[in-house]
């Protein structure tokens, strides 16, 4: 496939995922990520559509493939942060939050307000679990 035709197809996925049609959006993902490997939307896309799915393994898979072909993916940053949240990897997630803030520090992508909200509700979490530990293991 030609650019052009990459990127219409990519257009598409998009909507599909937008609709929700979930399957389908991940059919033209895959088949975009095989055309073109080193195209880091391509693994972030299909991490969300696997995040939509509850498929937390196979997301975090595809948004760490993602970071290793474009370390400066906030998407697939704060979305990855968003699976290890729910994978209770609260470090990890505070950590991801951290570097998409980072790479916005005018708060211009709205993902950066996402990742910031994120972020605190990560570190309070890691807070609160601090103040219920008992108090031999604060020491």
């Amino acid at each position: 496939m030609s650019s052009p035709e990459l990127l219409e197809r990519a257009m598409e996925g998009f909507r599909l995922y937008e609709e929700g049609d979930y399957p389908e959006a991940r059919l033209i993902f895959e088949e975009l990520a095989q055309q073109d490997p080193l195209e880091a939307y391509y693994r972030t896309a299909l991490g969300a559509i696997y995040l939509a799915e509850d498929e937390l393994d196979a997301a975090l898979e595809a948004f760490d493939e993602a970071l290793k072909l474009n370390p400066k993916d906030s998407a697939a940053l704060v979305n990855r942060g968003e699976v290890h949240l729910r994978l209770g990897n609260i470090m990890e997630a505070a950590q991801d939050f951290a570097r998409a803030v980072d790479l916005d520090p005018e708060n211009k992508d709205p993902l950066t307000m996402r990742a910031r909200l994120l972020a605190a509700a990560a570190i309070e979490t890691i807070e609160a679990a601090q103040r219920s530990a008992p108090a031999e293991l604060k020491k």
